[in-house]
């Protein structure tokens, strides 16, 4: 058995490099789709991972006129915290909205400096149990009787409330037009990369046709003489899923904390954990492109 492994691996590096023109375009070819592919998962679990980190961030802030009634206030938090879907309320005074103008302007303290007087509004913090039903509790809180009478804005009251679902559906409208782009390019360059092992093994097939007669006139099985001819169809898909993880390793080492140091309050990160499974899936898609692109192959051209 170890003897025959031998064999199919040494048969398939010298049919590699006897058409090493056909492999080496099958090869680029593979490592392009390959790439592409790890490029999507990649930037898919990197905008997830912003899109959680903004969501996580998503709360209804309703802007209160100053002097609003007190119990107003109270009967509008109160309706609130009675939501299942509300996690909890908390009442800012214009002088705490003050302080945290003045810790996000530290940059610019002659803006604070300028202030005569406090322009900020006292607000009600809502954070939500779920970031997605900020729609539903902004619609509930406009319905409030209550709202427009402590609303700062009382004749516009939809104009007191600030929200942030508006950039999370921006996001995943993004993402999704990312992951519709790079399945099409993915779809064409495996369709491509199939192509060219399937040239490939039909090269390799003719240049060894002498020996494969001789091999069924001594009575060769048909999985001796077809396993050089897969292998090599699955080295050939290796060697291009190699280059794709060297490449994409590279971008993460040196591209990566660039961009974090540019954009820090953005999560630019790939865990260890989607490393692994990135890694997994550009092995695991190359081997299946390599097996199906030699297959066919066989089948086609191959009749033993």
């Amino acid at each position: 058995m170890g003897i025959n492994a031998g064999y199919f691996i040494r048969e398939s590096f010298v049919s590699f490099r006897r058409n090493w023109v056909m492999s080496l375009g099958a090869v680029i070819t593979i490592y392009l789709s390959l790439l592409l592919v790890g490029a999507s998962v990649g930037s898919s679990v990197v905008v997830n991972n912003i899109v959680e980190s903004v969501e996580d961030k998503v709360s209804i802030r309703i802007f209160l006129k100053d002097g609003a009634a007190t119990e107003d206030v109270d009967a509008l938090q109160a309706a609130l915290l009675a939501d299942d879907r509300v996690k909890e309320v908390n009442y800012t005074t214009k002088e705490e909205a003050l302080e945290e103008f003045k810790a996000t302007m530290e940059d610019s303290p002659e803006i604070v400096d300028q202030l005569e007087v406090n322009p900020l509004p006292a607000s009600l913090d809502v954070d939500l149990n779920d970031p997605q039903d900020v729609m539903d509790v902004v619609a509930t809180i406009k319905a409030n009787e209550t709202f427009p009478n402590v609303a700062d804005k009382p004749e516009e009251p939809e104009k007191s409330l600030k929200y942030g679902q508006q950039i999370v559906n921006q996001l995943f409208a993004f993402t999704r037009i990312l992951r519709t782009i790079g399945v099409a390019f993915i779809a064409m360059l495996a369709a491509i990369s199939l192509i060219f092992i399937n040239n490939s093994i039909r090269l390799a097939i003719y240049a060894r046709r002498k020996e494969i007669g001789i091999m069924r006139l001594v009575g060769a099985s048909n999985w001796f003489i077809r396993t050089p001819f897969l292998m090599e169809g699955v080295l050939q898909s290796l060697i291009g899923a190699v280059l794709a993880l060297g490449t994409l390793g590279v971008v993460t080492v040196y591209v990566m904390p660039v961009v974090r140091e540019q954009l820090p309050f953005l999560p630019f990160s790939i865990s260890s954990t989607a490393t692994i499974q990135i890694s997994l899936i550009l092995v695991v898609s190359g081997m299946i492109i390599g097996a199906v692109g030699s297959a066919f192959a066989l089948r086609r051209y191959l009749r033993v």
